[in-house]
């Protein structure tokens, strides 16, 4: 799956009780990465979250979070990191998982924290998740040998007034019973509903159960009211309609430490105060558009 479309849903793995390691990057070298696919790779993100590794095609992003929560840890390790294989002898859970020739992914749970290692691009390999599974064993190590790190309070931030619309759409869409949403970007689709309290995801053509990804909304709006997620330039774009809906258009400036930057155009019922449509689009010129509509939907089949 390509990074653009796995930005809306891995830019919610971080809230306002996670803390981290100085480096995201000490978990994982460039030099073990090199001995372990056969390519230099070089950092171009490193922060206490996240570090990428990028070179010649091959993207490697390493993701530690320290929620300082057990629970918290636990239901963000079901929500974001879930993974059709279990892995033994990994913390307290690990799982890997991959997706068709575009991605491997191995992630474990350690009690409070999470370590996640994903490979995308480079030469495909039969035996790429094993590869990653050994480097997540070595950092795995690592993150038993760190010292714990300390807990700060992070202060409270004021939002913009004219981006609180924002944050009150997600509320909005947050509280709703029944939803279907179709993610897309680089030619690639991802569908969620949520019926009921029930969810289901459909990333490969083929529908099954999903985790509760309303634990997900709840960090995003939460990662918005503390300012992790910064937003800037909020402003009233006109009006439309949308699926028969009268929307306004709401456009604003969203940065992210490690996870990037970009424009954004928000689709709000002036109705209902609902989220309809969003376009967005990063500085590094990746594009995505997410789609919502909240009558008429049906369980699908599994």
């Amino acid at each position: 799956m390509k990074q653009a479309l796995l930005f809306p849903l891995l830019c919610l793995a971080t809230t306002t009780q996670v803390y981290a390691a100085e480096s995201a990057c000490s978990f994982v070298s460039a030099a073990e990465l090199q001995a372990a696919f056969g390519q230099p790779v070089e950092i171009s993100t490193d922060t206490a979250e996240i570090c990428d590794y990028e070179k010649e095609g091959l993207s490697v992003r390493v993701m530690h979070l320290d929620y300082h929560d057990e629970e918290a840890a636990k239901q963000g390790f079901k929500t974001l990191f879930a993974g059709k294989n279990k892995l033994e002898g990994l913390g307290d859970e690990a799982n890997s998982q991959r997706q068709g020739r575009e991605m491997d992914k191995v992630s474990m749970r350690q009690g409070q924290e999470v370590l996640s290692i994903s490979k995308m691009g480079g030469d495909y390999m039969d035996d790429g998740l094993q590869k990653l599974e050994g480097l997540l064993r070595q950092a795995a190590n690592k993150l038993t040998n760190a010292a714990t790190p300390t807990t700060t309070a992070i202060p409270a931030m004021t939002v913009d007034t004219a981006c609180e619309a924002v944050i009150k759409a997600s509320e909005a869409k947050l509280a709703q019973a029944t939803w279907h949403m179709i993610t897309e970007a680089d030619g690639l689709k991802l569908e969620a509903i949520k019926l009921n309290d029930q969810f289901f995801m459909n990333a490969e053509g083929k529908w099954q159960p999903a985790p509760d990804l309303s634990h997900a909304e709840r960090v995003a709006i939460g990662m918005m009211k503390d300012g992790t997620i910064k937003m800037t330039d909020c402003k009233a774009e006109g009006s439309d309609t949308f699926d028969g809906v009268e929307v306004m258009i709401l456009s604003y400036h969203s940065d992210m430490a490690g996870m990037g930057a970009g424009t954004n155009q928000l689709y709000i019922g002036k109705a209902d105060g609902l989220p309809y449509k969003s376009l967005a689009k990063t500085d590094k010129g990746g594009t995505s558009s997410q789609t919502i509509r909240y009558k008429e939907v049906v369980a699908p089949q599994l």
